[in-house]
């Protein structure tokens, strides 16, 4: 029973650690939206119908805010991923799966 508290912390560490992923990205929200969008034709008297998916995360890496354009299922609101920033994309370690998000903005924290 003793040894289990150090495996567990071990095994944490271990993670955190992980050399591919060499930062801790807190996940902050994840929003889908979804909006219809229906427009007027005069010339034919036509309507056009239409909708649009949105997906926005935010991803705090130090002291800096990344919004990106999609989510992870995987991935929980509020918890922190072992992380790698790859140009404009981040990659999370969300168990043995890897999201990996495009970064369409940033600012300071």
């Amino acid at each position: 029973m003793r040894c289990l508290p150090v495996f567990l912390f071990a095994a944490a560490l271990a993670q955190a650690q992980n050399p591919d992923y060499p930062v801790t990205a807190h996940l902050r929200k994840a929003l889908r939206t979804h909006t219809s969008q229906s427009s007027y034709n005069a010339q034919n008297d036509e309507w056009s119908h239409g909708a649009a998916n949105g997906h926005t995360s935010e991803l705090v890496i130090g002291n800096i805010v990344y919004i990106t354009a999609n989510i992870c299922k995987a991935a929980e609101v509020g918890k922190d991923y072992p992380a790698k920033v790859d140009g404009k994309h981040i990659r999370l370690l969300v168990g043995d799966k890897e999201c990996k998000y495009r970064v369409v903005g940033e600012e300071e924290k």
